[in-house]
């Protein structure tokens, strides 16, 4: 098995609503372990409530040594897997795993609030849906208050775009 830096952490999944579960047994361990969460809104009888739910659900983030630990890794219960095949195993840079915990305040990640209001010529980015992670350039907000027309500005053609706003987020 290939070496890993001692600050990557490992891409664990865990079983469907397992994440917690995987969580306290890596715990108990002795493995580093990080599992995101925030203040999710939920109905439950029509009323909003807040839950605390995994940010990246079925994910949490591992740190151990690969040869010491895989094996134990990958067979506690709630794990469904390590990410990535034996030598080519998914890690995410340290850095990413602290921008998440500089988000947090009281141990949840504080989500960026959605703009309601767009203006025409706000530089947008989509941050949901099938256009994920493209930008474009606000146009007009549809009758419907609900959806936006954006120009796509990082494709070789002009292409005007029209989806949900709650997937736009403004540049500034």
């Amino acid at each position: 098995m290939k070496d890993f830096p001692g600050n990557e952490w490992f891409i664990v999944s865990s079983k469907p609503k397992q994440e917690f579960e995987a969580e306290k047994h890596l715990r108990t361990l002795g493995i580093d372990v990080y599992l995101p969460v925030y203040n999710k809104k939920i109905k439950k009888n029509r009323v909003k409530v807040d839950r605390i739910a995994p940010l990246f659900s079925g994910y949490l983030f591992a740190r151990f040594d690969i040869h010491e630990s895989y094996q134990k890794v990958r067979y506690t219960r709630g794990v469904k897997t390590i990410l990535g095949r034996s030598e080519h195993l998914w890690t995410l840079a340290d850095e990413k795993v602290q921008d998440i915990k500089a988000r947090e305040s009281d141990g949840l990640v504080v989500l960026r609030r959605r703009e309601e209001f767009f203006r025409q010529g706000d530089r947008i980015l989509i941050d949901e849906g099938d256009f994920e992670g493209w930008e474009g350039i606000f146009q007009e907000e549809l009758p419907d208050r609900e959806r936006a027309m954006i120009l796509l500005t990082n494709i070789q053609f002009s292409s005007k775009l029209i989806l949900p706003k709650k997937y736009l987020v403004v540049q500034r």
